[in-house]
């Protein structure tokens, strides 16, 4: 009865972190090499946070809410010529053997795995927020000035079989991806110049944009590696040793055999005499409506693509889980295949007050943001351990903040 218990509890969190996560980041973890059987882990999360936008206007979109002019006055005197914002998540459960040597002659196990991922990622100008909080109103008589507009989303679901070191625990993955939503946007150039009343626009766009033609769940294939790697080193006086790990996630590639829909602009166009309302109205540039596409010189097409995957390599210095120090440094940098999201670093301290409790803190700079404070806690008893976290600690008591960050992890070993 015990037992079927803890599978509810535990298939309970899977069901509630899944549901909620569209975004996430990767603390780093501890290193724990003791010899085990099975292990079963399950983390998810949500991370989203930005250059310039503050967390009281990104929650009403969460959560809903009125958004007052005050606030959209703040975030609006943050912005700067260039800006970020998105995010990351993930929901998943892994399943390690380390008992069953998948190679005679080897001290590999394997472990199998699946969850949800998003990826979402925008580069943007401030005069493209104050057109979306504010409306053309602000901006009659003048230019808005949208250039060098990038973004990128895309969310799948992924199942993974591999083998793992039982002692070192190093391992590698090979997935299969279904790709369930994909939508890109560049543009070199993005101008819009309205007149003094408002009705007419002049529009100079150089760019493309590319979603989904339809709304099935399965709009495509994938194929990628994860890899988690950790290396001894030499670390300090007295022959001390630490740990570098090395680790790459949904590093692949996907085919969209549903066909994407391509619209696809030229700066040669220069249009005039269009109002507001045939940009954002009915007749939206994006929409159904050919004559408008046609009127604007908008190429569009459904064409099959072949994508990489948001994946991410990570390294840098983990926690050592057998150390006798109390006090433990960690360090790394992050990176994604992608201009939106800049160099991520990151730099913290472990304390260990007692055997089975670990408290840290961390800063971080870079990806979809600046500068900001981290907390972590995680607990370890018998043979299960959890942990929660934030990237964000600013986000828990402020509305000022950038964003908002939460983890959580759990870790059933036998």
């Amino acid at each position: 009865m015990q037992r079927r218990n803890l599978n509810i509890f535990l298939l309970s969190i899977v069901i509630l972190v899944s549901a909620s996560s569209s975004y996430a980041q990767l603390l780093p973890i501890s290193y724990d090499t003791l010899e085990i059987s099975n292990e079963v882990i399950l983390d998810g999360g949500v991370d989203y946070y930005s250059t310039a936008i503050e967390k009281d206007i990104t929650s009403k979109f969460i959560r809903g809410g009125f958004i007052s002019e005050q606030m959209k006055d703040n975030s609006l005197a943050k912005h700067g010529a260039v800006n970020r914002f998105g995010g990351i998540g993930v929901g998943s459960i892994e399943y390690r053997n380390y008992k069953r040597k998948i190679f005679k002659k080897k001290n590999w196990g394997y472990l199998i795995k699946g969850g949800y991922n998003a990826f979402f990622g925008m580069i943007y100008s401030k005069d493209m927020f104050g057109l979306a909080m504010y409306g053309n109103e602000m901006y009659r008589g003048e230019t808005i000035d949208m250039s060098g507009m990038n973004m990128s989303f895309m969310s799948y679901q992924k199942i993974g079989f591999g083998l793992i070191d039982a002692r070192s625990k190093s391992n590698i993955s090979f997935n299969v991806y279904n790709i369930s939503n994909r939508t890109t946007a560049q543009f070199r150039t993005l101008e819009l110049t309205q007149d003094s009343s408002g009705d007419n626009l002049d529009i100079s766009m150089d760019g493309s944009v590319e979603l989904s033609s339809n709304k099935k769940f399965n709009q495509g294939i994938g194929f990628g590696i994860d890899a988690d790697f950790k290396f001894p080193i030499e670390w300090g006086k007295e022959d001390n040793m630490a740990y570098i790990q090395l680790q790459a996630q949904n590093i692949g590639f996907a085919y969209m055999y549903e066909k994407q829909q391509v619209y696809k602009m030229d700066t040669s166009f220069s249009f005039t005499g269009f109002s507001f309302d045939q940009i954002i109205g009915e007749n939206a540039l994006f929409g159904d409506s050919v004559s408008v596409l046609d009127s604007l010189g908008i190429q569009s097409s459904e064409k099959n693509r072949t994508v990489l995957l948001p994946g991410f390599i990570q390294v840098g210095k983990i926690v050592d889980e057998h150390s006798t120090k109390k006090l433990q440094s960690f360090f790394g940098i992050r990176l994604y295949p992608t201009l939106i999201y800049s160099p991520f670093l990151y730099v913290g301290l472990n304390y260990k007050p007692l055997e089975m409790l670990n408290i840290g803190v961390n800063a971080s700079y870079g990806g979809f943001g600046g500068f900001r404070g981290g907390l972590y806690a995680s607990l370890k008893f018998s043979n299960y351990s959890i942990g929660i976290a934030t990237e964000n600690i600013v986000g828990f008591v402020s509305k000022k903040a950038n964003g908002e960050s939460l983890f959580i992890k759990l870790r059933w070993a036998i």
